[in-house]
């Protein structure tokens, strides 16, 4: 037997072990703290970029505009006839495993509440906007017959490319959970949505349920849509994609009421169009 050959002192591996396990940890412990930050800088990004600071918002709040919000739940019934499908599609492609399954029955939790209202003890939500039509003396044949302006289209299709295809799910996550259901968390001059309408309408609690369900639940997707976002994004160029899909989203909104207001202004100008 070779009397050269070194004998492996045990305590050596131990310490070795001990080692790569602090290393190990401290990386962990970095990883969260940038997850945290990611997480943080997700919300950020969604607060700075408001679309009730859009003009339209200013005109909505006069006595005389009730033309101008029947424009806007036509169009904005073309965007909720969409949701339950990106949220069905979100659920569809999310990620199969232990990591993920809090993520998924929270996903399954918010079709339900979508379709049925249950959770909420109301209505589905495309029912509940179809409540708040009529209140404003809107028609089911005119929701139905409204065509989508080109702004409209262009928000609706791009969240359905992100959420339908696997690649990019973490992008649509962002864009539908986080952009999307953030909108409804917005105030302007610490008031809500549905708190900026004529107050000559005289609606009541139930004619406004689909904004109150909303205003409510919304604050706890978002959060869910910013865990999942910030579990998903593995590197910095996911981090980034996601974030640009909040930018490209909260723009598309701006545009769609650009086009809400474009058609507006014209029937001002133009009454038999």
């Amino acid at each position: 037997m070779d009397q050269n050959i070194k004998k492996e002192n045990p305590f050596d591996r131990l310490f070795m072990n001990q080692e790569e396990q602090y290393s190990s940890l401290y990386t962990n412990l970095q990883n969260s703290r940038k997850i945290e930050e990611f997480k943080k800088y997700l919300r950020h990004e969604l607060e700075s970029n408001l679309t009730l600071e859009h003009p339209i918002f200013s005109e909505l709040s006069r006595p005389t505009s009730v033309e101008l919000l029947q424009l806007m739940v036509l169009q904005g019934y073309q965007l909720t006839k969409m949701f339950a499908r990106y949220v069905a599609m979100l659920y569809y492609n999310c990620p199969v495993s232990k990591e993920f399954e809090l993520d998924r029955m929270k996903l399954a939790a918010n079709l339900y509440e979508e379709e049925t209202g249950r959770l909420s003890k109301t209505t589905g939500h495309l029912q509940l906007m179809q409540r708040f039509a009529r209140s404003i003396r809107l028609t089911e044949e005119e929701l139905e017959s409204a065509t989508p302006q080109p702004e409209t289209l262009d928000l609706i299709n791009y969240r359905l490319e992100l959420v339908s295809n696997p690649k990019t799910f973490h992008m649509g996550a962002a864009a539908v959970m986080i952009a999307s259901e953030g909108q409804n968390l917005e105030k302007k001059n610490g008031k809500d949505r549905h708190q900026l309408l004529p107050d000559g309408l005289k609606l009541n609690d139930y004619d406004l349920a689909f904004f109150t369900v909303h205003a409510a639940e919304d604050v706890y997707h978002v959060r869910d849509g910013i865990e999942l976002v910030a579990k998903l994004c593995q590197n910095q160029k996911m981090q980034e994609e996601a974030v640009q899909a909040i930018h490209q989203t909260c723009a598309r909104f701006w545009r769609f009421y650009d086009g809400i207001q474009r058609v507006y202004k014209s029937k001002k100008t133009h009454p038999l169009i």
